[in-house]
């Protein structure tokens, strides 16, 4: 069979650019530049003709811009951009090392710290939180204070929990603190991705609660009684009444009512910030009718007294202090009494959910009820008299 023969294409030139003609009356500028072909397609030769003046004329343009570079900063693209092997721009390529090695105005870890905390106080944040907060931010910018917050890594902040041999809860506490800081940088526009963003949470094992036992929880009551009476009604309210330390150091005695068996907890106390109302059971009636006044605070007035009075109790009782022991105490033994996870969480400003899985069968009911038999002594050593609510 005869080959049929190809029909030649009509090809002229214009300032270096093939023009041809395709068809009759129809033509097509042609050129490659690079990995890309240009192509356009006329009715008319002049206008292909002029397409192609005002396109070699771009292309002769781009050309001098490269050549506005020196030989050396012409390898480093060159170089770059074999590195980068078609994965990302040199701009961004550029823009990912200025924002790790910013200039001298660039905001550090420590000012930003200064911002975070600032940001607490306005938002009246616990001044335990802040203080908890003040604690972890301060060992960090004791490392890496005086470096940009931009140019710090996720990887920086894992060799750094790894280097202080912080693990599990400890861990976690941390990680959440550093990630609230860089998240105000993000809000701030003083970063562009926070460095503990994916940085996974600690594995580790369910541990049930430690609690007091009926004899130690005993043993503290009786030596608070001797050596410290006045945190007599702050330690009742945390072992009977499963309040928080701060919740019981806070509470005022106007906010206890014996007669209708209430006390409440007003959201200003309450660590969750929302008002609860508990109910009076008789182990706690009896300790706050024999300690109990009027009016005023029944916590000591500073933290420094509070733990000063703990300590004369801690070595009175010859107990190990278990933190904080007095409330797990109550979870335990109410629910062992009360297997009613929704009460004992209104009781305790928690959710079921937590109070199910945390507290759940650790105690005998028989144990419980020995514990709920625990009363003050008949006549306390060195009480301080209060007037009987």
């Amino acid at each position: 069979m005869k080959k049929r023969k190809r029909r030649k294409i009509p090809t002229v030139f214009q300032s270096g650019i093939a023009i041809r003609e395709i068809r009759p009356g129809y033509f097509m500028a042609d050129v490659q530049r690079g990995k890309k072909r240009d192509r356009a397609f006329f009715k008319d030769i002049d206008a292909a003709k002029t397409h192609c003046d005002i396109l070699a004329r771009k292309i002769q343009n781009e050309g001098a811009s490269a050549l506005d570079l020196t030989p050396g900063q012409r390898n480093d693209a060159r170089d770059a951009i074999k590195i980068l092997a078609g994965e990302a721009k040199l701009t961004v390529a550029a823009d990912f090392w200025r924002s790790h090695h910013p200039g001298a105005d660039a905001v550090t870890v420590e000012a930003l710290t200064a911002q975070f905390m600032e940001s607490l106080r306005k938002r009246n944040a616990r001044q335990s939180t802040i203080a908890e907060r003040r604690y972890k931010l301060d060992r960090l910018c004791s490392d890496l204070g005086k470096r940009p917050v931009t140019a710090i890594t996720e990887a920086d902040i894992v060799a750094w929990l790894d280097d202080k041999g912080v693990q599990g809860q400890t861990r976690d506490g941390y990680r959440r603190c550093f990630n609230a800081l860089f998240n105000i940088g993000l809000k701030r526009d003083l970063l562009i991705k926070n460095p503990c963003a994916n940085i996974e949470r600690a594995v580790q094992d369910e541990i049930a609660p430690e609690f007091f036992s009926k004899k130690d929880t005993q043993a503290i009551m009786t030596a608070a009684e001797g050596a410290a009476p006045e945190i007599v009604p702050y330690l009742a309210l945390q072992f009977f009444g499963g309040l928080r330390p701060g919740e019981a150091a806070g509470l005022d005695w106007s906010k206890i009512d014996l007669g209708e068996r209430t006390l409440t907890i007003d959201a200003i106390t309450s660590k969750k910030r929302r008002r609860r109302i508990i109910t009076i059971n008789d182990t706690l009636t009896a300790w706050l009718a024999r300690y109990g006044k009027i009016a005023g605070r029944i916590g000591r007035a500073t933290k420094e007294q509070t733990a000063f009075s703990l300590k004369k109790v801690k070595k009175a009782a010859g107990v190990a202090w278990i933190q904080d022991g007095p409330r797990h105490t109550f979870a335990t033994m109410f629910y062992a009494t009360t297997p009613d996870a929704p009460a004992l969480a209104a009781q305790m400003g928690n959710t079921a959910g937590v109070v199910f899985e945390n507290y759940r069968g650790l105690a005998t009911r028989s144990d419980a009820e020995h514990y709920w038999q625990i009363r003050p002594a008949a006549k306390a050593n060195n009480v301080i008299q209060f007037k009987t609510a």
